[in-house]
């Protein structure tokens, strides 16, 4: 069928857009942010976390100086963009306002209210494509300032409590005198976390909510997918990894971070000098799988056929 594409109000996150091509669906906020805040198959459940209690803010004294007196940035789940490297408050513009949207054939574009503090505009991209299971996202970020800026784009995916997380290590034929894997440790994480598997083709993650440390660790994710293993769907994220670029987060252009409540996903451009006037963007594309076998996530036999067969 085509794509449908209709305003919905859905539950507490209010006036929203529907996008759908009869085999997956989409849902994304346009009273706020926007936020893809429902990601599904037509038969299958939600796999994107939604803060539904507002538990995931950021606010203090560096938000208020920055953005105004009382100024909350909220994470709501799902899925969204923004800036990067990571940092309070330039990463967490409280986009509390409504969004303007445009209708395409494919999809929809929707821009933010530009971000006055620090003269960046964000535009957000979602296409679908007739019977297809995957959706592209586009994240990109515009300079209106007077300023020469250095930034990338942080596409950041929440997935929902229950799954397993598989990241690939980089495989080729690099001399054995120069290393080809990077694994950046955020602070409070260790090697010895019981959640984490690591093979020598393969990372995984088991997202546990009785574990109330955070996890958040960092790759050269070179060949520029992970995958997220929930007992009734998959959900596969995929990027372009430029060898010849530098990214945040010491140069990894992956990033996972796993709570108690979810698992985040997130994907970076490299890091670009953006001058006044110009912009630059990031495309993630999601897919889903309806998958009910499962996978041994410490057999790295066992996920290489599990991954082999989605396609």
């Amino acid at each position: 069928m085509a794509i449908e594409i209709k305003e919905v109000h859905y539950d507490a996150w209010g006036n929203c857009l529907r996008l759908s091509n009869g085999f997956i669906e989409t849902i994304v906020s346009i009273d706020y942010g926007p936020r893809v805040v429902s990601f599904r198959l037509v038969e299958g459940k939600n796999v994107l976390f939604e803060d539904r209690n507002q538990s995931y803010t950021v606010s203090g004294p560096e938000m208020d100086e920055h953005y105004g007196t009382g100024a909350v940035f909220y994470r709501r789940g799902g899925h969204l963009g923004s800036v990067a490297p990571i940092r309070i408050p330039e990463s967490f513009f409280p986009d509390n306002s409504a969004v303007v949207y445009a209708v395409r054939p494919d999809g929809v574009s929707l821009v933010s209210p530009r971000e006055k503090s620090d003269g960046l505009k964000l535009t957000t991209e979602i296409l679908m494509g007739d019977g297809a299971s995957d959706i592209m996202i586009v994240h990109s970020i515009k300079n209106t300032s007077h300023e020469r800026k250095k930034l990338a784009v942080w596409s950041s995916t929440a997935l929902r409590e229950g799954g397993l997380e598989i990241i690939p290590q980089n495989f080729g034929d690099a001399s054995i005198f120069q290393p080809n894997r990077i694994l950046a440790l955020w602070p409070g994480t260790t090697l010895s976390d019981s959640r984490l598997y690591a093979g020598e083709r393969y990372l995984t993650i088991r997202q546990d909510t009785a574990c109330k440390k955070d996890f958040v660790l960092g790759v050269n994710n070179v060949t520029g997918w992970a995958a997220y293993v929930l007992p009734d769907t998959t959900l596969v994220k995929r990027y372009v990894h430029d060898e010849a670029s530098f990214y945040p987060n010491h140069d990894c252009s992956f990033r996972t971070r796993v709570t108690d409540a979810f698992a985040e996903l997130d994907s970076f451009s490299p890091i670009y000098v953006v001058e006044p006037g110009e912009g630059i963007r990031h495309v993630d594309n999601l897919s889903l799988f309806a998958t009910r076998n499962g996978v041994n996530g410490t057999d790295e036999n066992s996920i290489e056929s599990f991954m082999q067969k989605l396609y």
